[in-house]
């Protein structure tokens, strides 16, 4: 065991540890069904492609081996922060569609999704924007006992080639905040594969040390694409489902 992965070890353990001490997860039921006390703190991504976000060839060599590449771009000028919002980027060997296909069928997350519990959707409509809406339940396991549920507003935009997805503010979320972002795009020079780009920004109810903060995002965006490349490519045969192309969906 290298230094480095002490080092990952020693960090989550103190995350854990910070968890069961907290009241920021908890097993206790609730009624979700209040308003979440807020409409929004982050600023939401918009639909397209990461337009500030330059791949470097020393980026490119290690996505042409399968590893996945973390950059950064910065902040809204509006959330007067320094540093960048990270983001996730993979290469699949798998079509545009038989990566979709993986990313919006979230009524399939568990057993693909580290930790998840439950996901389920409960509204999937058509919007007169031509995108699609669908509204999902989460719920991630942290400790035996301790969970975060949390609902979800995603946004499906075939035209951007993007879902964006923020909390859904009518219901009583455990994270804080939500601002998220998955992007695919045509591989540069493979015609069969795409460039998949991820992004998810999380605040939490009480501040956490920020260190773990980072450590846990980029583990967290790394697993997600790691798992949309894992079976994407193990499918590639398939499409998108038609419950979500706009012309077909219908309320759930």
């Amino acid at each position: 065991m290298n230094n480095t992965t002490r080092s990952l070890l020693l960090l989550l353990s103190l995350f854990l540890v910070y968890f069961s001490q907290t009241n920021l997860v908890v097993s206790a039921r609730r009624d979700r069904d209040f308003p979440h006390g807020h409409r929004g703190k982050l600023t939401p991504y918009t639909p397209g492609p990461f337009s500030d976000l330059e791949i470097t060839d020393s980026d490119e060599k290690g996505l042409s081996v399968g590893s996945p590449v973390m950059k950064q771009i910065p902040y809204p000028a509006e959330e007067k922060k320094e540093g960048g919002r990270a983001i996730c980027v993979q290469d699949v060997d798998a079509t545009r569609p038989a990566v979709w296909n993986q990313i919006l069928r979230l009524d399939h997350y568990v057993g693909k999704v580290s930790k998840l519990k439950e996901c389920k959707n409960y509204y999937v409509g058509a919007k007169e924007d031509g995108t699609v809406q669908i509204k999902t339940k989460m719920v991630i396991g942290v400790l035996p006992g301790y969970q975060y549920e949390n609902y979800y507003n995603h946004h499906y935009s075939a035209a951007d080639n993007s879902m964006t997805w923020q909390l859904d503010y009518d219901k009583t979320n455990d994270f804080d905040d939500v601002a998220g972002h998955w992007h695919v795009a045509k591989h540069p020079t493979k015609p069969d594969s795409c460039r998949v780009f991820y992004a998810c920004d999380v605040t939490f109810k009480q501040a956490l040390p920020k260190s773990i903060v980072n450590i846990i995002s980029k583990s967290a965006l790394k697993q997600a694409t790691g798992w949309v490349k894992k079976e994407s490519e193990r499918n590639r045969d398939n499409v998108i489902p038609k419950e979500f192309l706009p012309e077909s969906v219908g309320e759930l």
